[in-house]
Formats: structure tokens, sequence, C-alpha cells
């Protein structure tokens, strides 16, 4: 386990149980250090509550997110942050502590989805996956948290590679639009929920990125289907 966290300005020695900002110390009650860690160790994940309790308290029915409250706000109110972030609620959902990206934030889109398939290369060898990028081409680079839409694609990646049969077809295919940049991935095969998706849907919903998933049938068979949205405001073309 990483026994030293860097984030922005704070620094967090797991082994010491002190907190530095700016090369200060800063005082935290035991509750508000094991849920500054909490949060710190699962960056650019939305974190539902009753887990967050589980993990900071380690009972997940003893308290209840009125706890929680109280605590993230002391917490902010020592850290200097503020409700608009960096920690963000998503309504009905849960928290979610962003990874800290780059100013730019500029993903080199083509590179970036090539990149990811190679790392699924074995596996989409062993079941003789074949995969076509139909990007469009005046669009090179989007503005967005790189790490989020790693987690996201792998997310509908793993999730293909489990119920797409052996053979099958993959692609990923992109439309540019007045509102958004969309990115959809299609593959034969039919998966029965995708419930094994709702990690990445949280995510996506943090960036303001809308995600449809579902299933169709066509005569050449069932074919499984997952879009992403990105707002034309965050993007570079």
């Amino acid at each position: 386990m990483q026994k030293v966290i860097n984030y922005a300005d704070l620094l967090v020695d797991s082994a010491s149980h002190l907190v530095f900002q700016s090369g200060k110390a800063v005082t935290l009650t035991d509750t508000e250090y094991r849920l500054l860690t909490y949060l710190l160790r699962h960056q650019g994940i939305v974190c539902r509550r009753d887990d967050i309790i589980e993990g900071v308290w380690g009972e997940r029915f003893l308290y209840d997110t009125g706890t929680l409250d109280v605590h993230l706000s002391s917490l902010r109110h020592k850290l200097g942050w503020t409700k608009e972030g960096p920690v963000r609620a998503i309504r009905g959902v849960g928290l979610i502590l962003p990874h800290e990206a780059p100013a730019s934030g500029v993903v080199k889109i083509d590179a970036f989805l090539r990149e990811l398939l190679m790392c699924h290369e074995d596996a989409l060898r062993e079941k003789d996956i074949r995969c076509y990028l139909r990007l469009t081409p005046f669009v090179y680079e989007i503005m967005i948290d790189e790490a989020i839409l790693r987690q996201i694609f792998s997310a509908v990646f793993s999730l293909f590679l489990q119920y797409a049969p052996n053979g099958a077809r993959w692609e990923i295919v992109s439309q540019l639009t007045m509102r958004d940049y969309t990115l959809t991935l299609t593959s034969s095969g039919s998966c029965p929920d995708f419930t094994d998706m709702q990690a990445a849907r949280q995510q996506a919903a943090f960036l303001g990125i809308p995600i449809r998933m579902g299933n169709r049938h066509t005569d050449e068979g069932d074919i499984m289907g997952v879009e992403l949205a990105i707002p034309m405001e965050s993007t570079d073309s």
C-alpha cells in the first residue's frame, strides 16, 4: 500500500498519520484522517455513501449518511475545500474526488483508443475478435479527464470480452455534431444486463458524459452497444 500520498498541495504520510498542506501540518481527527485517506485511495471513482461509511467506520449500518456529511464538512473546513470541489457530490449516487488532471486535459483520442485495444491484445487474439476504429478524422484531441475516460473504456472492453463470442467484430465509430462528440462501441453478442457498467456510468456522470447501453436484434444476430456523448464545450476540434 502506498505510504505517501500526494494530491494537489496535500501530502499524507500513512506511516505517521501526518497530513501536510503546502508544507504546513494539518491537525485532523482520526475519523477525518480515515475519511481523507479513503477518498485519496479512491480517486476518480464515484464512491457510494454506504461504501464510504463501511470503509471509514467499519460498519455499514451503524452510521447514517448525516454522520458522513458532518465529518466531510469539518474536513473541508480544515483543508479550505468547498462544496464545489475538489470532493463533489453526485446526487443520488455518492461522492467523487477526481484525479488530478494536467492543466490542458488533452487526450489524443485515436492514440488513446489504439493503446487501450493493445492492452487487450492477447484476450482479443484468443477469442479471434476483429476490431475496427472509424473515427471522425478532423477530431484529433478532446479536453477530458484521461484517467476517468480510461476507466470507462476499460470497463466497456472487459464487459464486451466477457460476452462477445469467438470471432466477434468490434467497431468503434465517432460522430461530431454541434452539441457533442459521440463515441459508439458495438460488438456482436448479447449482454444479459449492464450492471457491471454501473461504476463506469457513475464516473461518466461526473464528467457530464451520458452513457447509453443496450442490446438490439438484427438479421445477423444480437448486437450489444455502448455510446458516450462528450459535450462539445469540452472538446478541441
